[in-house]
């Protein structure tokens, strides 16, 4: 081999090394996405037998997980909601395409019935 074959060679060698690695960091620095949910619940039979139970089955396709789900608050400065909720994404798209979705959109009306709630998403920092 020539001397400029080999600089080709190592050159597409440092191209291919490098390229996964920054592929990783790409997708590791993605922030996650949180859909909080703060809420006053007054049909309590209604948001536990009706709602409640149907939530989890709609994010398991967009890879939602609950971090925080009702629970004990501990009030610090200010009123504390009578409920609150976290739900964790792996991206702001995923939270929005939840909430979207025909499974959750059909779930809508019965929080909305059994309690008064403010949700937001909040896109987490970057790694």
């Amino acid at each position: 081999m020539k001397l400029s074959d080999l600089s080709i060679v190592a050159g597409l060698f440092a191209v291919l090394s490098v390229a996964p690695a920054a592929s990783l960091q790409a997708q590791e620095v993605a922030p996650h996405a949180f859909v909080v949910a703060i809420e006053s619940v007054h049909d309590v039979e209604t948001f536990t037998k009706e709602y409640g139970p149907k939530v989890p089955a709609t994010l398991q396709p967009y890879g939602g997980r609950f971090l925080v789900r009702g629970g004990k608050l501990t009030n610090l400065e200010g009123d504390a909601p009578g409920r609150f909720v976290i739900i964790e994404f792996d991206s702001l798209q995923n939270a929005q395409k939840w909430y979207q979705s025909p499974e959750y959109q059909k779930l809508i009306p019965i929080r909305q019935k059994a309690s008064k709630s403010t949700l937001f998403i909040a896109e987490g920092m970057s790694k």
